[in-house]
């Protein structure tokens, strides 16, 4: 028998098969159960956490002929042909390579034909930001006025790709990456129904690795399996992804410490020649040494702080930090690695260290806040961000839209400042949705680094003034929360609602008093603000 990969061997085929999504499940039973199924949905969210899995279950079941309780029977004729991928009701088509005006042309022109066998005819279509806009045009007056018969699933990774008006006409649901806990959890099922030895360690550093993708956790397993001969082993993953375990890093960091370059350098050596990614091996110094503050922080011996300081620790991570865009913008990675270690030798052995600016204390106080504060109560902010949104979408403008983006993609390229490194890595991780002359929208779908934002929301709107040449405030949200905003305000545009000007003077006031922010004209000072 032809072997099967064990991602598709493994593919959830109902409801209660599905992992790590459970409210978009329920969500979907739910709609199921209670016959409110509309013509179009969404489906948005990182690669490999089930976005056309579900949609595959959700259509099968929609048909099912004894569905109970918004689960399908997988005994019916419909549930059978589906599982097969024999329901000619069901069409499946990837955007990536049928992205044209002909292909969407063609659905608009078999959606008035009943269903064979089926009670709706489902269209589901994958990473459908890849059409082309002719391709969206055409897409858009199929949805405007779809039979009742036929229903769209829509799969994508980059929603902000989709034009506004296919969005408006969708039902969304946002896929969440999978917690690295429930990918563990599938992960020994699979090992055990497929006799798979395989070692604690090594579980941990795959679903690490998997950035909280399914798909790509099982696809890594089944990649081990082959090489380990099912007996897979925590310096397996190590070899396959890159990667380099904790005692190397520890074992690196002291070599530095104890002035042994040539030991180190030979490392390297061995690094490179075993294929290690440089990028991965940055990443995870940092995270080691964070780990290890933590640990100093909460007054617990730290065997690795003891030995550099916690202040030098510090100085480290933030000069890898820089390091590792360099390196994400390099082809010959090495290089800037080498040049990384040699100033890491420089802070650890007490040189002149021209690469961590005067403010450096300020900086690490900032670190050090982070790691013991308790959580940030964000409240306020959130109600600031509503303010906001209200007032910069009452005027946005698009040409200062694609004016902020073309900002946003050099924002690396732009900072020099080391003070300024972080506020350009966390904007980096962020997307620019809408623009006016108030302000930005930016969202992320992480909600750790939306608090970050909130935290660092002076100096943000500072450095990104800075670049943009006009004072402009920003408006910070979550993905999920901007999706659900955005169409109460396209509504309202649409039926040429007036959108009034709401004042942030109370609100910003309480912020300053709760957090004892001192208030200052010094940045306006040195600022030029261009007229229009």
């Amino acid at each position: 028998m032809e072997y099967q990969a064990l991602y598709r061997k493994y593919r959830p085929k109902t409801f209660d098969d599905v992992y790590g999504q459970e409210i978009i499940v329920q969500t979907l039973k739910n709609i199921i159960k209670n016959n409110k199924l509309t013509h179009a949905y969404l489906f948005i969210g990182p690669r490999g956490t089930g976005k056309t899995s579900i949609a595959k279950i959700f259509a099968k079941t929609i048909n099912c002929l004894n569905s109970k309780n918004g689960i399908s029977c997988e005994k019916c004729e419909i549930c059978i042909n589906n599982n097969q991928n024999e329901n000619i009701d069901i069409i499946e088509m990837d955007a990536a390579s049928n992205n044209g005006v002909d292909e969407i042309r063609e659905i608009k022109n078999h959606v008035t034909l009943l269903p064979t066998i089926s009670k709706y005819k489902i269209y589901i279509i994958d990473e459908v930001h890849m059409l082309t806009t002719g391709a969206f045009n055409a897409l858009l007056k199929t949805l405007e006025e779809p039979p009742k018969h036929v229903i769209f699933i829509l799969a994508t990774t980059e929603p902000h790709k989709i034009p506004l008006t296919i969005v408006s006409r969708c039902q969304s649901f946002e896929f969440k990456p999978i917690p690295k806990k429930i990918i563990k959890e599938r992960l020994k099922y699979i090992c055990e129904q497929e006799k798979i030895k395989i070692d604690e360690k090594a579980l941990e550093l795959i679903a690490l690795d998997s950035n909280g993708g399914m798909r790509d956790a099982i696809g890594l397993l089944d990649q081990l399996n082959s090489y380990s001969n099912s007996n897979i082993k925590y310096e397996d993953v190590l070899l396959l992804n890159g990667r380099i375990s904790t005692d190397e890093i520890n074992n690196l960091i002291l070599n530095i410490k104890n002035n042994k370059l040539k030991n180190v350098f030979d490392i390297i050596e061995n690094f490179e020649t075993d294929g290690k990614n440089f990028i991965y091996i940055s990443e995870d110094i940092i995270k080691i040494l964070r780990d290890e503050l933590i640990i100093y922080q909460t007054g617990k011996q730290s065997t690795l702080i003891n030995k550099i300081s916690s202040e030098k620790a510090f100085d480290i991570i933030l000069l890898i930090n820089k390091s590792i865009n360099d390196m994400k913008n390099s082809k010959d990675k090495k290089i800037f690695f080498d040049i990384m270690i040699m100033k890491i030798y420089e802070i650890l052995n007490n040189q002149t260290n021209v690469y961590i600016n005067n403010n450096k204390n300020e900086q690490k106080e900032k670190i050090q806040k982070e790691i013991t504060s308790e959580k940030f109560d964000t409240k306020l902010y959130e109600k600031l961000m509503e303010i906001r949104l209200n007032n910069i979408l009452s005027n946005a403008n698009k040409q200062l839209l694609i004016e902020y983006k073309s900002k946003f993609k050099k924002l690396d390229s732009e900072i020099t400042n080391l003070d300024q490194l972080k506020i350009a890595n966390i904007l980096m991780e962020c997307e620019v949705h809408a623009g006016s002359d108030e302000g930005i929208v930016i969202t992320t779908d992480i909600e750790n680094l939306l608090i970050d934002i909130y935290k660092e929301l002076d100096i943000i709107e500072q450095v990104i003034s800075e670049i943009i040449g006009r004072k402009v405030k920003i408006c910070a949200l979550l993905k999920d929360i901007w999706n659900n905003k955005r169409q109460i305000y396209v509504d309202k545009i649409k039926n040429k609602e007036k959108i009034e000007y709401i004042s942030e003077e109370d609100i910003v006031k309480k912020i300053n008093e709760l957090y004892n922010i001192k208030e200052t004209n010094e940045f306006e000072d040195l600022l030029e603000i261009k007229g229009e």
